[in-house]
């Protein structure tokens, strides 16, 4: 805005909204409204605080047609000596694109009013020049048509949207940028324009390059001299705005699925403790209704009564002012249904970019069972604590039912016992004390078996429960005041070993109250046992005895006193062994700073505390121990303990799968994705450069095809498209290339799941088998050239696992030994019963030195029984295979058939045996008479003059030239024979 002369004129400037009235103005305001309009700016005053009512008016009609897009002045003499005020009033648009507050100008000129001709001057060049600001240098498309639709002025922002020049686009219409689907809608805005109206549209957009764009478009009409000249037009590019939000969309939608399908109870809320989002569970469950979309914007006095209600949002009120989070708090919800359920409840607060608290996000857990377990555990602890604290048994007894009323929320109780004829039951306590609901005015309490309520659960010896709208009559009398009574009533037996030993009955004002038949049942047994044994103080001793607890008896010297057998079994000690030691010696070193805080700490209202005890075996077992009542006196203190090993060991197990779960959704090889109708990814999980060599952003909204190999994506396609809602089938393998132009081979499960919204397409579980199919491949290569050796030799080929004792043959066993089965193979005990009993040791020995020795190879001669009953002699050719850590795993070897050749070496060997006798024959028997002749002939030649028996000595040669006449056809027979 120009300055006229500081002498005469002087300026402000101010912005206004439409719905906060003044949010900003200059240092000068102030003073320049106390000298001129005697009145005093601030933020979010009004007009009229700051004009007079005249001035007001008019300024508020000039604002009416300033909110619609025009540009307004205004010229205000209060009267022919007053200043002249000159008024410039133009629109600011604000982040979502409307007019939503203005700028106002105000110059005060002090010289008369002939000057007004100069001002308007003035304005009409400061219009100019705003107008050339706005229009030229607006970060938006601004452009005006014609009453035709033809571009008469456009800016350089609208160009660069319909992708051509300036040039260009002022000799064109509109609609040929306009899809021809949208013509007559947009006609209509035009019209609309054209008659006057301002209007704000989205419309579909096509460039000059036939680029497809979303335009937000803001049309309003070009008044001139009254008369509208055209459409003034203003339009941004959404496109990409469109496109991020349905991203967040489909986001928001999957994490609405698993938000929706998480076991726990979710909510979040805002700092005025309205619901923003639940999930189905609290939806159902807590608030009672079946769609979450029903159950924004509502408080907790919505669904809760008007105290629950106060508490709830009192605490979500801490946790959102202090910004302190809540973490597995045990808490207590009501269900739509009127149940209660024991939950771990979180609470968490809920922050801006900024770091501002705007709201708090819950999670609970329903922790029941857990609750009622350690609910039970702890009654039984308390109980047993009351019963070896209280001097008598009426004592312990009635602190007994205060204990179970306080517990299970009960307003009145009673104890019975049998009589001693054991014919009635009879009142032995009740509580409150000063509270005795009995009928009548007789000093005792009797019921019969089957009348009333303990007579009912003494001929059931069963848990019994009343209801006082069942209009039974037995709860019409039981008034706790004057506008309370009993409406529920349950009767609980204590029974120990099958013997009825009291039956306790509890009262509430709760209608129809809620009743844990578990938590009686398992306590019931607890209480019975206990008053037993204080009924029978000389009994102690069976206390220790049958206690299923761990008790003990502690001295603070550090030493353990007595033990019962429960303790002793527990630990598998001795006596002696546990009292020669101090207590210490049993602790694990870790949790010795928390027993001895504990012993130091020991009162009767002790905590438990849970640490871990030596076994015997070494092995540390978890105890929750308790300490009872201490004997100051004695310096004793009795400690009662249970095994929580088990427990302890379920909550390990659950934090292990709760990281294998983690571990396996996060970094798991096996590739998840979703294909939209076209077979487009819309999402994929981590994993995908593994397969595809692609980033999630490069492979999402590619199409699937793109990824497959030519040769494969017919079969995968025609499944593909055949898969029916919900229906799950597995594809066949199938080979992908990645950017490095590697094939990599995939397996895939694909579930159609296009009606899940959540979901909302195919469902693809895909991992790699590259190395599968590659071994598989070398697999049946070498199972082919098996084959083809196999069936080349006679010989049977035998692959022995040694871990499994099984031995797959060849096909020639059948032709070679006359066996056969189904699948080729055999055991070992079988294998070995086909080995000759002669050669079963030696085999025996040879295969395990095999083994042991770890020997590479092994030849064998042994004989295998056939079918038929014979033997074959067979030579046994091994070799020793071994798996990755060199451990043996397979013997491969083949049994070669060498009966034959063996029955000719068998025959070889008989033939040179008997050859041997010949050669003996000859060496030894042919020279007995042949020595005897030759002795005989030497005295004939060398004494013949001294001999006088001639004929004598000549008929001995003639009998030994008989003698080796037969000896050597004898042998010539044989020889004969042999040859």
């Amino acid at each position: 805005m120009n300055n006229v002369s500081k002498e005469f004129i002087s300026e402000t400037v101010i912005t206004i909204s439409f719905v906060e009235g003044v949010i900003a103005f200059e240092t000068t305001a102030k003073r320049f409204f106390e000298e001129n309009f005697s009145s005093e700016i601030s933020l979010h005053c009004t007009l009229f605080a700051l004009f007079s009512s005249e001035l007001s008016t008019q300024l508020n009609e000039k604002f009416t047609f300033c909110k619609k897009g025009r540009f307004q002045t205004h010229t205000y003499q209060k009267d022919i000596s007053s200043p002249i005020f000159n008024f410039y009033i133009a629109p600011i648009l604000g982040e979502n694109k409307k007019i939503s507050s203005i700028s106002l100008s105000i110059e005060k000129n002090d010289q008369n009013y002939r000057q007004q001709k100069d001002l308007l001057l003035k304005e009409l060049n400061y219009s100019s020049q705003f107008y050339t600001n706005l229009f030229f240098h607006n970060p938006d498309a601004v452009f005006l048509f014609d009453h035709e639709g033809k571009f008469i002025n456009v800016n350089a922002r609208s160009a660069q949207i319909a992708e051509t020049t300036e040039e260009n686009l002022l000799q064109m219409h509109f609609l040929p940028f306009i899809p021809e689907a949208d013509h007559t809608q947009v006609l209509n805005y035009f019209g609309r324009a054209l008659n006057g109206e301002s209007l704000d549209y989205q419309c579909n957009f096509i460039t000059a390059k036939k680029n497809h764009k979303v335009l937000e478009v803001k049309n309003f009409p070009i008044i001139f001299q009254q008369k509208i000249i055209g459409v003034y037009g203003i339009a941004k590019d959404i496109t990409g705005k469109l496109e991020i939000e349905q991203k967040l969309k489909s986001d928001r939608q999957m994490m609405r699925a698993i938000i929706d399908n998480i076991p726990d109870y979710i909510f979040v809320k805002d700092r005025n403790n309205r619901s923003i989002l639940t999930n189905k569970k609290f939806s159902r469950n807590i608030l009672g209704a079946h769609s979450t979309n029903s159950t924004s914007e509502i408080t907790p006095f919505d669904y809760f009564e008007e105290s629950k209600a106060k508490e709830i949002i009192a605490d979500n009120d801490l946790v959102m002012n202090s910004g302190q989070a809540v973490y597995d708090r045990q808490d207590v919800v009501e269900k739509s249904d009127g149940r209660q359920e024991m939950v771990l409840l979180t609470k968490v607060p809920l922050k801006n970019a900024n770091g501002d608290v705007i709201g708090l996000v819950g999670i609970a857990r329903n922790n029941t069972e857990a609750f009622l377990q350690n609910k039970r555990k702890d009654l039984i602890l308390k109980t047993l604590k009351i019963f070896g604290d209280q001097r008598t048994f009426q004592e312990a007894t009635i602190k007994t039912l205060e204990l179970f009323c306080n517990e299970l929320g009960y307003d009145y109780a009673e104890a019975y016992k049998l009589s001693i004829n054991q014919v009635e039951l009879v009142r032995t306590a009740y509580w409150p004390q000063n509270l005795d609901l009995k009928e009548g005015e007789e000093e005792n309490v009797g019921y019969q078996k089957g009348n009333g309520l303990p007579g009912r659960v003494w001929s059931s010896m069963d848990i019994q429960i009343i209801y006082k709208k069942d209009r039974t009559g037995l709860l019409q009398n039981m008034k706790l005041n004057d506008s309370e009574s009993i409406q529920t009533a349950v009767g609980v037996p204590i029974i120990l070993q099958g013997r009825l030993i009291s039956v306790f009955c509890f009262g509430s004002k709760v209608p129809r109250k809620k009743i844990e038949h578990s938590v009686y049942s398992d306590v019931s047994i607890q209480v019975a046992s206990a008053m037993e044994r204080k009924l029978s103080q000389n009994q102690l001793s069976d206390f220790f005895e049958y206690s299923p607890n761990l008790i003990a008896v502690i001295g603070l010297d550090g030493f353990i006193k007595m033990t019962n057998p429960a303790f002793l079994k527990t630990f598998n000690y001795t006596s002696d062994e546990i009292l020669s030691q101090p207590f210490s010696t049993f602790i694990h070193p870790d949790d010795l700073d928390k027993t001895y805080e504990a012993v130091n700490n020991v009162s009767i209202a002790g905590e438990d505390f849970e640490i871990r005890c030596k076994h015997k075996d070494g092995d540390y077992i978890w105890i929750s121990w308790r300490f009872s009542r201490f004997f100051e006196n004695e310096n004793i203190v009795y400690i009662y303990g249970t095994n929580v090993t088990a427990i302890k060991n379920h909550e390990s197990l659950l934090q292990n799968s709760e990281k294998r779960f983690k571990a396996l959704v996060q970094e798991g090889s096996d590739h998840i994705a979703i294909l939209d109708h076209d077979l487009k990814f819309i999402y994929n999980s981590p994993g995908t450069e593994q397969l595809y060599g692609l980033s999630i952003n490069q492979l999402s909204y590619t199409y699937f095809e793109d990824r497959v190999c030519e040769e494969d994506w017919p079969k995968l396609m025609g499944l593909l498209e055949e898969l029916k809602e919900g229906q799950r089938i597995q594809l066949p393998s199938y080979r992908v290339k990645d950017q490095n132009h590697d094939i990599h081979w995939l397996e895939t499960i694909a579930t159609n799941l296009s009606h899940d919204n959540a979901v909302g397409g195919i469902v693809l579980n895909t991992r790699n088998i590259t190395e599968f199919i590659t071994q598989e491949r070398q697999l049946m290569e070498s199972l082919r050239r098996y084959d083809i050796v196999a069936k080349a030799t006679s010989d049977v080929i035998i692959d022995f696992h040694i871990a499994s004792g099984i031995t797959k043959v060849s096909d020639s066993m059948e032709s070679v030994f006359g066996w056969c089965s189904d699948d080729s193979t055999f055991t070992l005990k079988w294998w070995r019963n086909k080995i000759h009993p002669d050669d079963q040791k030696t085999v025996s020995k040879n295969l395990q030195d095999l083994i042991d020795n770890k020997i590479s190879n092994l030849t064998i001669e042994y004989r295998f029984k056939c079918r038929n009953g014979s033997y074959k002699y067979v030579l046994d050719r091994s070799h020793l295979m071994f798996d990755d850590d060199h451990k043996p795993l397979r013997i491969i070897g083949s049994l070669q058939d060498i009966t034959e050749r063996k029955s000719h070496l068998i025959a070889i060997q008989n033939h040179n045996k008997r050859l041997k006798d010949i050669a003996w024959t000859q060496s030894h028997v042919v020279r007995a008479p042949l020595a005897k002749i030759m002795g005989l002939v030497d005295l004939m030649i060398n004494y013949r003059e001294d001999l006088n028996n001639i004929d004598e000595i000549l008929e001995n040669i003639l009998i030994s030239a008989n003698e080796l006449d037969g000896i050597i056809r004898e042998i010539a027979v044989k020889t004969e024979n042999e040859l």
